[in-house]
């Protein structure tokens, strides 16, 4: 395959998402939203209350953010917030470079005037020297990222090709676990296992999707994601269901974790602009996000990572309502704050 070229977007601009406003589908009250959501035991200061207000709190901060006159000092701590995606979701799979090296490649890719992907590539090899397969896992999760975006941008519609084209995007030049090549932009034809055994509580072993029913569960998985992009009350619940989903067909003999996070966030920052949901960005918050993506499935019930994701959410919109300057503020701060830090 060979990669397409990207428009010429800031990267303020790829994740501004203006035009899809007013998509999501409004409820004032959001009490039917509680049910995505299941509270863990060991959360028993927050109620099911709590959790009224908050996907929209999340949705106005994002545009009350965005709507700010944009300025050197936000758009900066954008870039530095989409590197720490890219360095979380690496250090997840234990790849590519530590946060700061992550950093310096992603500034130097998004100041970059290339838009063409080679070409790009090219010249962040003779910037840093010759590319390493950790310094690829940065370069090529950054394209994918916004492969992915633009791709929605300008067609509100992820088909089978253009999945296939981000993994490729994501993976291709790196060997899979096993040291295979070969794999990047095709589902798996064989069958897997991943991790330990994961027993549900019926006490039967969950198994990733077959190989041979792969290509119709994907069918299946994005024609739900699809429709997610043209109406969603609660985009962040959806998309973190849809990532369950998909870990649990395992389309891909690897990259699928930095898939799932890379469609989790598309989804996301295709309502609410600038709000990446990070993942791993400790060992204790990589620990917190790995047990709960098994319980999720172990319990079948997506609604705890949904819970993991909407705090992650909630508490990313709070730390950057208290950074605004003092002659910003406006006048719903306190109220956005209050709802945010119920959860955050």
């Amino acid at each position: 395959m060979s990669s397409s070229k990207e428009h010429q977007r800031t990267l303020w601009q790829t994740f501004n998402v203006e035009a899809t406003k007013d998509k999501q589908e409004k409820d004032d009250k959001h009490r039917g939203l509680v049910r995505n959501y299941r509270i863990p035991p060991w959360h028993n200061n927050i109620h099911p209350e709590h959790l009224w207000e908050v996907p929209q709190s999340i949705r106005e901060a994002a545009y009350l953010l965005a709507g700010l006159p944009e300025n050197g000092r936000i758009q900066e701590a954008f870039e530095k917030q989409f590197a720490n995606f890219i360095y979380s979701s690496n250090k997840i799979e234990k790849a590519g470079l530590d946060r700061s090296e992550t950093l310096e490649i992603v500034k130097k890719m998004i100041s970059s005037s290339s838009t063409d992907k080679d070409d790009q590539e090219a010249d962040m090899g003779s910037t840093l020297g010759e590319d390493t397969k950790s310094r690829r896992e940065v370069i090529q999760h950054v394209h994918a990222f916004l492969y992915l975006k633009n791709r929605l941008l300008e067609g509100r519609h992820l088909s089978e090709e253009g999945l296939l084209e981000c993994h490729w995007t994501l993976m291709t030049g790196i060997p899979s676990d096993e040291g295979f090549q070969g794999y990047q932009g095709r589902y798996r034809t064989c069958e897997i296992a991943v991790g330990r055994p994961l027993v549900l509580r019926t006490g039967e072993e969950l198994t990733c999707s077959s190989s041979e029913r792969v290509p119709d569960h994907m069918t299946e998985w994005l024609a739900r994601y699809n429709s997610a992009l043209n109406g969603s009350c609660d985009p962040i619940a959806t998309a973190a269901e849809l990532k369950i989903d998909f870990l649990k067909i395992h389309p891909f003999l690897d990259g699928n974790g930095r898939m799932s996070r890379l469609l989790f966030n598309s989804l996301v920052t295709h309502y609410y602009p600038h709000t990446i949901i990070i993942f791993g960005e400790s060992k204790y918050e990589r620990s917190k996000y790995q047990s709960s993506v098994r319980e999720s499935i172990r319990r079948e019930a997506p609604g705890i990572f949904s819970f993991l994701s909407l705090r992650r959410a909630a508490r990313h919109s709070l730390q950057r309502l208290q950074d605004l300057d003092t002659d910003t503020q406006p006048p719903d701060l306190d109220r956005l704050q209050e709802t945010l830090s119920l959860v955050a």
